[in-house]
């Protein structure tokens, strides 16, 4: 936790807690609203998409202009940003009603935002400390964002029915305002004058060499997707385990959401104390993790019990987040400053593709196999090839 003994990231970090509050407490607002208008499933999806697509299209771009521009600038604009959009949201709501046009061009407004925040928010915080102390800040800030996990949606619901979805919205408005009060504290390293040179698509093809030239960047990039594809993959299937397979309902699914969760909060609080940080690179309890947490997917497929599902949740969101949090410190820390918008937006783009990959496949192949099956084949399969993947890395660490 050596990172929040600067003053600039611990003001960051301080406003962070609420900030991200409220990007879970928006994410459920939203969704319940578009069940509230619609009663179908589908477009409660489709809401959820509009939130996330355009960071796969638009978040690039941002990157590329993040690296150029005034971060502090880029941050109180996007903070602002988000807490007018749900500000309107909040008077549309109370007023004349959002409607499902209403709430598909504010959920796709908000995409765009976030999709900005991210290169934002993972390029700021690394320029805030030391580069000594650049996996401090990846590990606080995954606990920040598992907390909330865990938390926000729990709140959000509490909020909904106490106080109605409006007052909520000026909840989440108002969760944004601490941070254009912490950035008079923020002095972040400045970048060099070749950021700014050349074209956005210019850009975003130097980020593209970098991680693919970089062996550290590459194999954590390549290691970061295998493990979205199959573990998170999973993790985005949790109703068809929770109904599909144990018959346990929404409660059912409640349980399941909860003890990945509680795995992933487990694997931000151990990375916060250091665990399995090498100096650079990977360590091999990293690269060993990774293998036992794609590997667990088959002894989640075996399991007939429902508490054996619970702990074999439990186990892949471990793996999951403490995997994640360690790929990407070995490319924060010795990532060059005027890359890290371009370079992490582009992170973010393979992380949520992989996710979009996995679920699909893993969902499709469920249905002629069942959910069970796949698991077990996923498992020992996947198991192999990231062995294969890990083996030299682990055999250069042994010498």
């Amino acid at each position: 936790m050596s990172a929040l003994s600067h003053i600039g990231f611990r003001a960051y970090f301080v406003a962070a807690v609420p900030l991200v509050q409220a990007l879970w407490a928006q994410r459920v607002t939203l969704g319940w609203l578009a069940w509230d208008v619609s009663g179908s499933a589908p477009f409660v999806g489709l809401i959820a998409a509009l939130g996330l697509a355009p960071m796969l299209v638009s978040g690039p771009i941002f990157g590329v202009l993040v690296d150029r521009a005034d971060i502090r600038r880029a941050l109180f604009a996007t903070s602002i940003s988000m807490a007018l959009l749900l500000a309107l949201a909040a008077l549309l709501a109370g007023g004349p009603g959002l409607g499902r046009w209403g709430l598909a061009g504010l959920a796709l407004a908000i995409g765009v935002v976030t999709s900005a925040h991210h290169p934002v928010r993972m390029s700021l915080g690394p320029r805030l400390v030391p580069r000594a102390e650049v996996p401090s800040v990846v590990a606080l800030s995954a606990l920040n964002f598992n907390l909330a996990r865990l938390l926000a949606p729990v709140l959000t619901g509490i909020a909904i029915a106490a106080f109605g979805a409006v007052a909520t919205l000026w909840a989440s408005a108002l969760l944004y305002l601490p941070m254009l009060v912490a950035i008079r504290w923020m002095d972040p390293r400045p970048l060099s004058a070749r950021a700014t040179q050349g074209s956005i698509g210019a850009g975003i093809a130097e980020a593209a060499r970098y991680l693919w030239t970089t062996p550290v960047a590459r194999q954590a990039v390549i290691l970061t997707a295998a493990m979205a594809i199959l573990v998170r993959g999973y993790l985005e299937l949790l109703p068809v385990m929770a109904e599909g397979v144990h018959a346990r309902g929404a409660e059912g699914l409640g349980w399941l959401t909860a003890a990945a969760g509680a795995g992933a909060l487990l694997a931000a609080m151990a990375k916060t104390m250091g665990a399995g940080q090498a100096e650079t690179g990977t360590s091999r309890a990293t690269l060993a993790i990774l293998v036992a947490g794609i590997a667990s997917l088959s002894a989640l497929g075996a399991s007939v019990s429902w508490q054996g599902a619970l702990v074999w949740t439990a186990v892949a969101g471990f793996a999951s987040t403490f995997c994640g949090v360690s790929f990407q410190a070995a490319v924060q820390q010795a990532l060059p400053d005027d890359l890290r918008g371009r370079v992490m937006s582009l992170w973010v783009v393979v992380g949520i593709g992989a996710v979009a990959i996995g679920s699909g496949l893993l969902g499709w192949l469920a249905g002629p196999f069942d959910l069970p099956t796949v698991l077990r084949w996923a498992g020992a399969v996947g198991a192999g090839m990231a062995a294969l993947l890990v083996l030299p890395s682990l055999r250069r660490a042994a010498t």
